[in-house]
C-alpha cells in the first residue's frame, strides 16, 4: 500500500519511513474497505442483490474512491431494476475517475441504447403514478400502472414487491404468490420479498387444509331399451309431420330472435368497445410520443446537475480524507505553517472521526486558529498603517470570519475604515453599523456612528448637487 501523506509504497510498517505518518488508522480503514468489496462481490455472484448494496455502500463510505466498488454497485443497482440509482453511481465514477473507466461503457449502453432512456423515463413516471394512486387509494388503477411498469422494466423489484402487496390486500393470494417468486428470481435474500412471502404461504396452506372436499357424482341408472319402447306412444304420420313443422317454426323463429338481439344489442356494443379500445390507445401513443420528446433532454439536464454538483465534491465526506486531512494539519502545524494548517483542517468533517480523532481536531483547532488570528491581525494592522488597503481587507476578513468580536471590535473598525480609504463607503457603512450594534455605549461606538454620521452626510450632499 502507499503512504496516504507522501504516496510512498509502505509494506508492514506502522509509521512511513520517508514522511514518519502514523498509518495505522489508514491501515485498518483499506482493510475494511477492501472486506467490504469482496463481500459485496460475493453476494452479487449469489443473487443476493440486497446484500450487495449493503456490502457495496459500505465499502464506499470507507472509500469514496473504490472505483470498482461503484462501478458494480450500480450494475446491482441496474439488475435490480433501479437504472436511476444505477446511472448516479456510474456519473460519480466517472467524474472521480474519468479516464480508463469502466462506467464510460455503462453510460454509453443505456444513453445509445435503443428507446432505453423513454424506457427509463416512462417507468420512473408510471411507478410514480402506481404510487400516487396507491396513497389515493385507487388500487385497481394502482395495479394497471404496476403492470405496465413491469412491462419496460420486468426486474423492478419494488413494483413486484408492491404489486403482491396490493393482490394481498385484495385476498388474490395465489397472484401475490407468482409475483413474490419471480421477484425472488431476481433477489433471492430479499428480507421484504422474504416476509411477504411467509405471509401468504400460511394463508394459503390455512385455505387448503379448510376447503372442502368435493361431492362424488352419484352413479348413473342403467339404460333399459324396453323402458324407453313402453314409455313412448305411437303416433301417426299427420301427427308426425305436424310435429316437424312446428319444431321448424320454432327454430325460425329462434333465429329471428337471435338475428335481433346481434343487431340491436351485440353489435353496437361491439362497436364501442372497438372505438373506446382506439381512443384509449391513441392516447397513451400520444402519451409515449411526448415522454420519448422529452426524456432524453430530462436525463440529460439531470446528468449535468449531477456533474454540476460533482465539481463540488471536495472530498470531505468519508472518514479517510478526514483523517488524512487531519493528520496533515497537524504536521504542517509542528512544522510552523499555521495558515497550511487551518486549511487542511478546514477539510475535516468532525463527525466522522472517532473519539481520539475528535479530541485531537479540537485541541489542533483551538491553537490553530489563535496563531492564524494572531498573525492575520498583525499583518492587518501593518498593511493598514501603510495604507494598502486591500491587504489589509483581506487580513481583517481573514479575522473576523474566525472571530467577528476580535480585539473588543476593533478589528471591526479598521476593516470599516479600510473600506473607507479605499472610497467604498457602501460597504464601510455596513462595518460601522455592525460595530454601533455590537458594542453600544463605547468609545469605539461613538467614533464608528461619527463616522456614519460624516458619510451620510456627505453622500446626501453629493446627491443634492447632482439633482441642481
Amino acid at each position: 500500500m502507499n503512504c496516504y501523506v507522501c504516496n510512498t509504497i509502505v509494506d508492514n510498517e506502522e509509521t512511513c519511513p520517508y514522511c514518519g505518518a502514523d498509518i495505522r488508522a489508514y491501515r485498518m480503514i483499506e482493510k475494511a474497505c477492501a472486506e467490504s468489496y469482496n463481500d459485496g462481490l460475493q453476494r452479487a455472484k449469489m443473487r443476493d442483490l440486497s446484500g450487495a448494496i449493503e456490502s457495496l455502500n459500505r465499502s464506499l463510505q470507507y472509500d469514496k474512491y473504490n472505483i470498482d466498488a461503484r462501478n458494480l454497485l450500480g450494475l446491482v443497482y441496474y439488475e435490480f431494476g433501479e437504472p436511476v440509482q444505477a446511472l448516479r453511481e456510474w456519473v460519480i465514477s466517472k467524474n472521480l475517475k474519468p479516464k480508463n473507466n469502466h462506467a464510460d461503457y455503462y453510460l454509453g449502453e443505456i444513453q445509445h441504447g435503443a428507446g432505453a432512456l423513454g424506457k427509463l423515463d416512462q417507468t420512473v413516471k408510471k411507478y410514480n403514478q402506481a404510487i400516487e394512486y396507491c396513497n389515493q387509494g385507487n388500487r385497481d388503477l394502482a395495479r394497471i400502472q404496476l403492470k405496465k411498469v413491469l412491462g419496460l422494466n420486468p426486474k423492478m423489484v419494488r413494483a413486484r414487491q408492491l404489486l403482491a402487496l396490493l393482490y394481498i390486500q385484495d385476498g388474490e393470494y395465489e397472484n401475490a404468490r407468482k409475483e413474490l417468486s419471480a421477484a425472488a428470481k431476481t433477489d433471492v435474500k430479499n428480507p421484504r420479498t422474504i416476509r411477504y412471502m411467509q405471509e401468504v404461504r400460511k394463508v394459503l396452506k390455512e385455505q387448503s387444509s379448510s376447503a372442502k372436499k368435493k361431492k362424488r357424482v352419484s352413479d348413473l341408472p342403467e339404460y333399459n331399451p324396453t323402458m324407453d319402447a313402453m314409455a313412448l306412444p305411437r303416433q301417426t304420420l299427420l301427427e308426425t309431420i305436424d310435429n316437424i313443422r312446428g319444431g321448424i317454426f320454432n327454430i325460425l323463429i329462434g333465429l329471428l330472435i337471435g338475428l335481433l338481439v346481434t343487431v340491436f344489442l351485440i353489435v353496437p356494443n361491439v362497436r364501442q368497445t372497438a372505438n373506446s379500445t382506439a381512443a384509449s390507445a391513441l392516447v397513451d401513443a400520444n402519451e409515449e410520443a411526448a415522454g420519448n420528446a422529452s426524456d432524453i433532454v430530462a436525463l440529460k439536464a439531470q446528468i449535468e446537475q449531477l456533474q454540476a454538483k460533482l465539481e463540488n465534491y471536495e472530498g470531505k465526506g468519508d472518514m479517510q480524507t478526514s483523517y488524512e486531512q487531519l493528520f496533515s494539519a497537524q504536521e504542517l502545524q509542528n512544522n510552523g505553517d499555521s495558515t497550511g494548517a487551518a486549511t487542511a483542517i478546514g477539510q475535516v468533517n468532525r463527525d466522522l472521526l472517532g473519539t481520539n480523532g475528535q479530541a485531537l481536531y479540537d485541541s489542533l483547532a483551538s491553537v490553530i486558529n489563535a496563531q492564524v488570528l494572531e498573525t492575520s491581525y498583525a499583518a492587518a494592522n501593518t498593511a493598514f498603517n501603510e495604507q494598502n488597503y486591500d491587504e489589509a481587507i483581506t487580513q481583517y476578513l481573514t479575522v473576523i470570519e474566525l472571530e467577528e468580536g476580535y480585539d473588543n471590535g476593533q478589528a471591526l473598525f479598521n476593516l470599516a475604515e479600510s473600506y473607507s480609504g479605499k472610497w467604498d463607503f457602501e460597504t464601510a457603512l455596513t462595518y460601522y453599523n455592525k460595530v454601533v450594534e455590537l458594542y453600544p455605549d463605547t468609545s469605539l461606538a461613538r467614533k464608528a456612528q461619527e463616522k456614519v454620521d460624516t458619510i451620510n452626510e456627505s453622500l446626501g450632499t453629493g446627491s443634492e448637487e447632482e439633482e441642481d
